[in-house]
């Protein structure tokens, strides 16, 4: 055979000058001999063709692989949940993900451990069995559960001699996580014992404990629950002290701690110190320890240990949302700028909507006094539906905290703003609206807020209340003279310890003009509309239009929403929500029958930065079917 492995050339033979068959040759026998190895190597080679199958199948190798997990059974206990609690790999159901080696042990392994897991759920006759089907190398298990009865409580018996009133024992008994007639779970009593203690800690005995036991028939499938609290004695809050000598004064540490030194010891006042403390951005680490004290002593001391942040801090964001935009933000803090725990903060902001440049000078504790300083200014520019206007503006507060954890605030505002691009229809319908003119508004300030959020990016549970009222007369040398008023409510409720949250607003806004103002400016009006107000519909589109359907704003706001907050995955959250909301031209003008509704779904994902995601509004009622159809909305941060 020659290197390409075909037949030998013919030529081979000639070139001896020799024709292949010649008798006399004395090439014929190696001639002879070549074609018999040939013809031997065809049989050879069609007897092994034979022998082969018509198609070559690859067998599987390597580990086996396991394809899908099904559960099947269960109903007192999630599947999600059963899944969570597995120590044997899952599946995921992303596709560029290795899917995981199925491992016969690890199966036998959870079926034990799911077992305790149902005995604490209070099954104590659960039978798991597993059965693996083999298909390619990859495996499907599937676990059947057969629940059994479950374990009932009979009787809940608490013992407690002092720390409790009759009436706040007659209330924890029927808020208890835990009652007669119920499954028995380890977590409800677990949660049972808690309630009490809990309620003991913060209600000045800190050297509480409880005691429990439960009487468990596994034949008769019931348990008696027993409980004893041992109050301890009834202790008091000593002095706080501050730890260290930070930057900042200690008055402006102290001037946040919600107890005083005789009051009943409660830790949930420690947290409420701990937080208020953080809320004055001036520490990376805040921690209210109380300090070891003997037995017999009844007033107990508190440590504060703060950890300062850095004197400057800088802030950038960039986004892009369906109404701005492409979006910027640049924020620049100084801490403790000449001591005493002062703050400067200068902001920009750039959108298609808006720019804005401001700054914020907060002194606390004014001259020794409980009150804050507070300076603000700016300016402003704005590119709204109706009309454009640039501002500058400043104000001066007095703020200071009040009881109920309310904050208030006295001051003077003053504004110069200069409205522009408005169309001759609006101007024709605002007699005392022109364009161009240079309007000042010269105003006292009054504003009440109570915040009790857990969070203020991401808030579960607590509200905010809001109170803010500008009042504009003639001889405050404002040339446009009003009274304007803005109620805001909002409230966050977590269902039980889930992700699960209910959240709602109201909001009602009111602006009077008096003196020689006989109509309010369009700068100065309500509009409603768009992402932060009801998402349905356009960008201040709700309320007053002129014939051409630009806004014209009005004098009367009504607006709210009430949404539903679900996890989904890991990170990713959906959000479904009712928004309404109107304005009106004059006060008297306010109907509820005139709301305007939309209603819609979204995405989010939280980051270490807030949420971000999607919104889709469609309106129920709409303005103009033809045009309001539905409203996409991309979102940092949640809606309120």
């Amino acid at each position: 055979m020659e290197p390409d492995g075909q037949m030998p050339s013919l030529r081979f033979w000639r070139k001896k000058g020799r024709r292949p068959g010649r008798a006399g040759s004395r090439r014929l026998p190696r001639r002879a001999a070549l074609s018999g190895i040939l013809c031997l190597s065809v049989l050879i080679l069609l007897a092994a063709a034979r022998t082969l199958p018509a198609t070559t199948e690859t067998t599987p190798t390597g580990p086996p692989i396991l394809r899908s997990v099904k559960i099947t059974g269960a109903k007192a206990i999630p599947v999600k949940k059963i899944k969570e609690e597995m120590i044997t790999p899952l599946p995921s159901l992303w596709p560029w993900k290795k899917p995981p080696v199925y491992r016969p042990a690890d199966i036998e392994d959870d079926l034990e451990r799911l077992k305790g897991i149902y005995r604490r759920h209070g099954f104590y006759h659960t039978r798991l069995t597993s059965q693996a089907e083999v298909e390619d190398n990859r495996v499907d298990v599937r676990i059947n559960i057969e629940e059994g009865p479950e374990v009932q409580v009979t009787q809940v018996q608490i013992n407690a001699d002092a720390g409790f009133t009759p009436q706040v024992l007659s209330d924890l008994k029927a808020k208890g996580p835990l009652k007669e007639g119920e499954r028995f779970t380890e977590e409800k009593y677990e949660a049972l014992k808690r309630q009490y203690l809990n309620y003991l800690l913060d209600h000045g005995y800190p050297r509480a404990v409880t005691q429990g036991q439960v009487l468990l028939d596994e034949e008769k499938n019931t348990a008696q629950v027993e409980v004893t609290v041992i109050p301890g004695p009834l202790c008091y809050f000593g002095e706080v002290r501050v730890k260290g000598d930070p930057e900042t004064p200690t008055r402006v540490i102290l001037r946040k701690i919600t107890f005083k030194k005789g009051q009943p010891f409660s830790f949930k006042e420690i947290y409420d110190s701990q937080q208020r403390i953080y809320g004055l951005d001036l520490f990376q680490s805040v921690a209210l320890i109380p300090e070891e004290v003997p037995e017999k002593e009844r007033h107990i001391p508190v440590t504060v240990e703060v950890q300062e942040k850095k004197k400057r801090s800088l802030k950038v964001g960039l986004g892009y949302g369906d109404e701005e935009e492409f979006r910027a933000r640049l924020g620049l803090r100084f801490r403790n700028l000449m001591g005493g725990g002062r703050m400067l903060d200068v902001d920009t902001k750039f959108s298609r909507l808006e720019y804005r440049v401001e700054g914020t000078f907060f002194n606390p504790l004014l001259w020794g006094s409980n009150n804050d300083f507070v300076y603000q200014t700016g300016w402003i520019r704005r590119y709204l539906p109706g009309f454009t206007d640039k501002a500058y503006f400043s104000q001066v507060r007095l703020e200071r905290d009040l009881p109920w954890r309310i904050r208030g605030y006295v001051g003077h505002g003053l504004e110069f703003t200069r409205p522009f691009n408005i169309s001759e229809e609006t101007l024709a319908l605002l007699s005392e609206t022109q364009t161009g003119k240079l309007y000042r508004a010269s105003m006292a300030l009054l504003g009440l807020r109570r915040e009790t959020m857990d969070n203020a990016i991401d808030p579960h549970r607590g509200g905010l209340l809001s109170l803010a009222q500008e009042v504009a007369p003639d001889f405050f040398g404002s040339q446009i003279q009003f009274v304007r008023t803005v109620v805001d409510a909002r409230r966050y409720q977590a269902l039980g310890d889930t992700d699960y949250i209910l959240a709602g607003r109201l909001k009602f806004g009111v602006i009077e003009p008096m003196q020689a103002t006989g109509e309010i400016p369009i700068f100065r009006r309500f509009f409603a509309g768009g992402y932060n107000s009801v998402r349905g519909y356009r960008l201040d589109y709700l309320g007053p239009r002129n014939a051409s359907g630009a806004p014209l704003g009005g004098n009367a706001l009504l607006e709210g929403s009430v949404e539903a907050r679900i996890p989904i995955y890991k990170e990713f959250r959906a959000v479904a929500f009712l928004d309404f909301g109107n304005v009106y031209l004059h006060v008297r003008d306010v109907d509820v029958g005139q709301l305007k509704y939309s209603s819609g779904f979204g995405l989010r994902y939280h980051t270490f930065i807030g949420p971000i995601g999607v919104d889709v509004g469609f309106p129920l009622n709409p303005i103009d079917p033809s045009k309001d159809n539905y409203r996409v909305h991309f979102t940092i941060g949640q809606a309120f």
